[in-house]
């Protein structure tokens, strides 16, 4: 377990990258995210983060090619959490030739759940535990860090840097335009590496040069 600095206004608060034994702290926090799923399917959704933590790694991430961070006030409980890892949608067929997904693994990650306890929202506890995991990623060497929003979050990202929009979308090397949509949501990226840029492409902003490095 490693304690961070953060950039929080209450100073009472912390942030530390979480340990296997923060299972059931994880997926407490990540359920008061409305993931858009039925209540009894939440527990399945979230399943795959708490075997993600099993994982032990020394690399520059948290858990291998996962992320966890946990927010805590000063009596140790814990108040906020970030979980960012692969997208679900580099493992589906179709999507990617087979190198590219193992490239885009290492250059690619996204924000599954930041989650904030309703009573600690507004002291921008979810703020830095976003610009924490995006400075991590940075170091790693990652190309940009996209996520899902509700639309009603779309000035929050952006002006948290986020590129908003009905669709994410990026260039591959091969030259072909990967679009991604879900029903309900919005997507958003931000860059993390000189060597991307953004560009448009069919009316949607588009990150290029993601695996030019």
């Amino acid at each position: 377990m490693h304690v961070l600095s953060s950039s929080v206004a209450d100073t009472d608060i912390r942030i530390r990258t979480a340990t296997s034994a923060d299972g059931d702290t994880i997926v407490e926090l990540a359920s008061l995210v409305d993931l858009h799923v039925p209540s009894e399917a939440v527990s399945a959704a979230l399943a795959p983060m708490r075997f993600a933590l099993t994982a032990t790694d020394d690399g520059p991430l948290s858990h291998r090619e996962n992320h966890f961070l946990i927010a805590e006030d000063r009596e140790s409980r814990p108040v906020g959490a970030i979980v960012c890892g692969p997208p679900n949608w580099i493992a589906k067929p179709g999507r990617a030739p087979g190198l590219v997904r193992r490239r885009l693994v290492h250059r690619l990650s996204t924000v599954h759940a930041l989650a904030v306890r309703p009573d600690h929202r507004g002291r921008g506890i979810g703020r830095a535990l976003l610009q924490q995991a995006e400075k991590t990623f940075h170091e790693a060497g990652y190309a940009a860090l996209t996520l899902r929003h509700e639309r009603e979050l779309t000035r929050f990202y952006e002006r948290l840097g986020y590129t908003s929009s009905s669709r994410l979308s990026l260039t591959l090397p091969t030259g072909e335009l990967l679009t991604l949509v879900d029903r309900g949501w919005k997507h958003a990226f931000k860059v993390l590496s000189s060597s991307v840029s953004t560009t448009t492409v069919q009316g949607l902003p588009t990150l290029t040069g993601v695996l030019s490095d």
